[in-house]
């Protein structure tokens, strides 16, 4: 492995990151419907191996893992087995897949057989660059998960039933209006409210304009 104190985290501007989520789920079938079918496009049209393995999260505080060979993901068992951590896992899968796409170099060269040997090599990465890497397939997973154009139709008849029920004033100035939004709309793209919170801000939906 490389040196990790020297580890410089690849400039992805978040244009790029959203532009490679859109295309990689264009191009499959599993990215065409919402939810979007993250372990279906993991397995089967990226060819990877979803692996259980007991107590990832707990030892690790993780639920998915890429491993250096490209060719498998290590997934927690529990959330794996949980359709209460469904959601966690779908994105837990789907910022794996983001590594994937936007540093494949990076993994490549790590070459960890293990998840013990991968921690041990990002314990040392300075802060601030793995701070970067992570927000990277961050933002991806969050664009792969949501795309731009079903969220804002899904908003868009969201605040209008809001509207239609005299919400108006309230969707124009208090922010927990977003998050009892992005509530009543996650299940539509198999996430959590948190999610959608964040990719209504991210995406610039929130604050509707003129409250529209």
């Amino acid at each position: 492995m490389n040196d990790p104190r020297r580890f410089k985290a690849p400039y992805n501007p978040k244009e790029r990151i959203w532009q490679e989520a859109d295309r990689l789920r264009a191009a499959h079938p599993a990215g065409r419907c919402l939810p979007v079918k993250v372990l279906d496009l993991a397995e089967f049209d990226l060819h990877l191996d979803l692996v259980p393995v007991d107590g990832l999260r707990e030892q690790l505080d993780i639920d998915a893992l890429l491993m250096g060979d490209l060719k498998s993901i290590l997934v927690d068992k529990r959330a794996f087995m949980s359709p209460r951590l469904e959601y966690r896992l779908r994105f837990s899968v789907a910022h794996e897949i983001g590594h994937l796409v936007l540093h494949r170099d990076i993994y490549a060269g790590l070459q960890h057989a293990t998840a013990a040997e991968w921690f041990d090599y990002i314990s040392a990465i300075p802060d601030v660059e793995y701070g970067w890497v992570e927000w990277q397939a961050y933002e991806f997973a969050g664009r792969l998960l949501v795309p731009l154009e079903s969220l804002r139709e899904v908003f868009q008849i969201a605040v209008q039933t809001a509207k239609a029920a005299g919400y108006t004033d309230w969707l124009a100035a208090d922010e927990a209006a977003a998050d009892y939004i992005a509530t009543r709309i996650a299940s539509k793209f198999g996430v959590s409210a948190e999610v959608i919170a964040k990719r209504l801000r991210v995406e610039r939906l929130w604050p509707p304009a003129n409250g529209k």
